[in-house]
C-alpha cells in the first residue's frame, strides 16, 4: 500500500451532543418551536427521543 492509502473506513462514535427544547411534534414528524441549545461534550447515555403524545 501506497503512502496516503487506507485499508477501510475507520468508525467512531459521537462526541458532541446537540442540546435542543422544543414544545411538541408536528403530524409529519417536525419539532414545534424547537430552540438550540448549545454543544456539549458527550458525558452520558444522550439518546434521541420521541415523545407520543
Amino acid at each position: 500500500m501506497g503512502q496516503g492509502q487506507r485499508k477501510g473506513p475507520i468508525f467512531t462514535g459521537p462526541v458532541l451532543v446537540a442540546d435542543v427544547e422544543y414544545r411538541a411534534w408536528t403530524d409529519d414528524g417536525k419539532l414545534r418551536q424547537a430552540s438550540f441549545k448549545g454543544i456539549r461534550e458527550r458525558e452520558d447515555d444522550a439518546g434521541v427521543f420521541q415523545i407520543e403524545s
